[in-house]
């Protein structure tokens, strides 16, 4: 056992399970060449004599960092809920795989963004998440040049090592703006998120598409991009309800931005649903405590992250392994700032239209 008063080896571990000290480094670095019985004695004196492995001793023996690099641009950071949603994903699978994930985050307009990839690049990051809007195409081939194993998040882009993860964008727009059309809406305002954004043109493809499906002609005019923000979507509205007085729905492609239109219908002396139709896209737990409660397109932030981590682990550990892009399916969530709804109990009612 080890002395009173110092931290054990392994060398003391090796002496109270009766095996060498080869073998309980063999245990440490998981080499999987060391018996069950064998691995299962030597860490249960681990735990016994408290011994807690060195990290760095782990590195240096492996030759490699255990660290991944997320970087994320955008406006709001953390404060963004679908984003926060997300990083807690990526964060549960890469702890369980024993990596130390590094966040930075970037104000889209920020020129400086190099310098976050030169970091990277001088810890020896063994692979980078993206996610957010891109100040420019240059990021991803800047990062691909690098040979870094990348995964977007929301950002279609691939190549040898990278791939991405989104959700399916154009089918839950088509579905939100198609719940409007069927409530008798024909005059829809879009509220976007940035027009660099290729989410952003993704809803907007859907909302095209099926107003075009319906025979409604589309009006560029009553596209605005609301930068994501509650503020954006709050001067969006305010302006388009100035410009359309005969708008009576909105579809905004965050709930963020919703919620920010909802502001500004109330501030006009309107109602939502009464004289507005508000549907958002996330789910954000926010959104079912707005009152009137918002409907919204669900997509899976949390899952989102842990495909993104589990896929980019791949990519690491298999160099030669094909990149596998994953598009993930989303949900039409019925509360009340539509009207229409069908299951109303105290405190806002719920409808889930699955499948979209």
């Amino acid at each position: 056992m080890a002395r009173s008063g110092r931290e054990p080896t392994i060398r003391d571990i090796a002496k109270a399970a009766g095996v060498s000290v080869s073998t309980v480094s063999h245990v440490l670095n998981e080499y999987g060449d060391i018996s069950e019985d064998t691995e299962q004695r030597v860490r249960e004196v681990m735990k016994e004599l408290n011994y807690h492995p060195s990290a760095l001793a782990r590195r240096l023996v492996r030759k490699r960092s255990y660290i991944l690099q997320l970087l994320l641009f955008s406006v709001e950071g953390l404060r963004h809920p679908f984003f926060y949603e997300v990083i807690c994903g990526i964060s549960a699978e890469t702890e369980k795989a024993g990596y130390d994930l590094v966040l930075s985050i970037k104000d889209v307009r920020d020129k400086k963004w190099r310098d976050s990839l030169k970091r990277c690049y001088e810890s020896r990051s063994e692979g980078i998440f993206v996610m957010g809007t891109l100040p420019g195409p240059e990021v991803p081939e800047e990062i691909e040049s690098s040979q870094i194993p990348a995964l977007f998040i929301d950002i279609p882009f691939e190549s040898a090592r990278a791939t991405y993860v989104t959700s399916d964008n154009v089918g839950g727009a088509m579905t939100a703006t198609r719940h409007l059309i069927s409530l008798g809406h024909t005059c829809i305002g879009l509220i976007n998120g940035h027009v660099t954004s290729p989410i952003s043109n993704q809803r907007l493809l859907g909302y095209k598409q099926t107003l075009e499906m319906h025979g409604i002609p589309f009006d560029s005019g009553l596209v605005r991009p609301g930068d994501f923000t509650e503020e954006g979507g709050r001067e969006v509205t305010a302006r388009l309800l100035k410009d359309y007085p005969n708008m009576t729905a909105v579809f905004a492609g965050s709930d963020l931005m919703a919620i920010g239109a909802m502001k500004a219908i109330r501030e006009a002396g309107l109602r939502v649903p009464d004289h507005i139709a508000v549907i958002g896209f996330d789910d954000i737990e926010f959104a079912s405590y707005v009152r009137p409660a918002l409907s919204t397109v669900k997509q899976e932030g949390e899952v989102m992250g842990k495909k993104a981590a589990r896929e980019l682990l791949k990519l690491i550990r298999y160099p030669d392994r094909k990149p596998c892009k994953q598009v993930l399916s989303t949900e039409l969530v019925i509360r009340e700032s539509c009207g229409g709804c069908k299951v109303c109990h105290e405190g806002g009612g719920v409808e889930v239209v699955s499948g979209v």
